[in-house]
């Protein structure tokens, strides 16, 4: 793996890092309550941290993310507060949703966080709403939505990406490719050889990067 700070200061690059423990501290201590059976579930996101931080780390605070349950880093990146975000997890009244759920379905409107949607897909549209919103305001902000590589085969996610492009929105669809969608290897799901080539058809630029590389994350969207 090859790492090109390109004109990244010294300060960014120690941001960055610092970005990149706090999830994977978080997520060591998280599993080992589950283990102990002081939470009740724990989607974990271990090794997948540079695509969350790098993506929020490279966006504006007022532009919002739609994140998914293993997108630790996006929450951690926004700043809020590890106290309110472990409160949650525990399902406390001192969490986001007062004790309702226990994951990561919730948000803030306060971090421009929208949370997640179980029966994948539907995120796709609300971000094009939120984007939309911007356009006609006027605003030069852009909107990010994650997918995992089931969601890609969800109606919504293919509606979502032609809204988008026939409307000209600013949204960037991510795709966390790690090769299966739950247990469905992805050869099983498209036949196309990877999921870039599924911009072509939408008339949008598709671009792979490395998502364990941090740096080619961040310089992408940034």
């Amino acid at each position: 793996m090859k790492f090109d700070r390109k004109n990244n200061t010294n300060d960014q690059l120690k941001k960055l890092y610092e970005s990149l423990l706090f999830p994977r501290m978080i997520e060591e201590k998280m599993l080992i309550l589950l283990r102990q059976n002081r939470i009740s579930k724990w989607f974990s996101g271990i090794g997948q941290e540079a695509i969350s931080v790098g993506i929020t780390q490279a966006l504006y605070k007022d532009e919002y993310i739609l994140p998914m349950h293993r997108n630790l880093g996006v929450f951690t990146g926004r700043d809020m507060p590890f106290e309110r975000l472990f409160a949650q997890w525990q399902g406390t009244m001192m969490g986001y949703t007062k004790g309702r759920d226990r994951s990561f379905h919730f948000g803030t409107n306060e971090h421009h966080i929208v949370g997640m949607i179980s029966h994948l897909g539907p995120q796709n549209g609300v971000a094009d709403g939120i984007a939309l919103a911007s356009k006609l305001k006027g605003e030069k902000k852009v909107t990010v939505v994650f997918n995992g590589d089931g969601g890609t085969s969800e109606g919504d996610f293919h509606e979502g990406i032609n809204v988008a492009a026939v409307w000209d929105l600013p949204v960037i669809f991510v795709i966390e490719n790690n090769g299966y969608g739950l247990s469905t290897p992805s050869s099983e799901q498209f036949r196309c050889k990877q999921f870039i080539d599924k911009a072509i058809g939408y008339g949008i630029e598709g671009v792979q990067v490395d998502g364990n590389n941090i740096l080619e994350v961040y310089n992408t969207v940034l």
